[in-house]
């Protein structure tokens, strides 16, 4: 009687433990994973056409925005860092777009863009990365 209460003590902690993972997993893991695919930011790789469809550049805007403070820039000096915005029907009330990749998160429906916007002195007046 007693190692059968003992079993079901242990199986009631296991069953609690493996719900607590998948809730924490859900909530937390694709975060984790995220930040464990992160990339150090690289102007070239950032630049070639071929990385864009690799999601390189969703690895790599953290680390653009933290070494490169874009607002009060020029249009000129953002593309010798970035390149070309991205053609695209996206954001049209934004002055450039650069696609970044397929949206991070549990559930990837959308994608991620770098969008900026420029003042009066054609200076970066606002940086922000968005979803479609």
């Amino acid at each position: 009687m007693k190692n059968e209460i003992n079993r079901k003590i242990r199986l009631a902690l296991l069953g609690c433990a493996v719900v607590v993972g998948a809730v924490f997993w859900f909530l937390f893991g694709d975060s984790i994973q995220e930040r464990l695919n992160r990339r150090e930011f690289d102007s070239t790789e950032w630049k070639n056409p071929k990385n864009v469809t690799y999601n390189i550049r969703i690895r790599m805007v953290n680390d653009l925005l933290r070494r490169h403070h874009l607002t009060g820039m020029s249009r000129e000096q953002v593309i010798a860092i970035i390149g070309e915005p991205d053609k695209t029907q996206y954001f049209k009330d934004w002055d450039m777009v650069y696609w970044l990749g397929p949206e991070r998160g549990f559930l990837s429906v959308d994608s991620e863009w770098l969008v900026m916007r420029f003042n009066s002195q054609k200076k970066v007046s606002e940086v922000k990365v968005v979803r479609d």
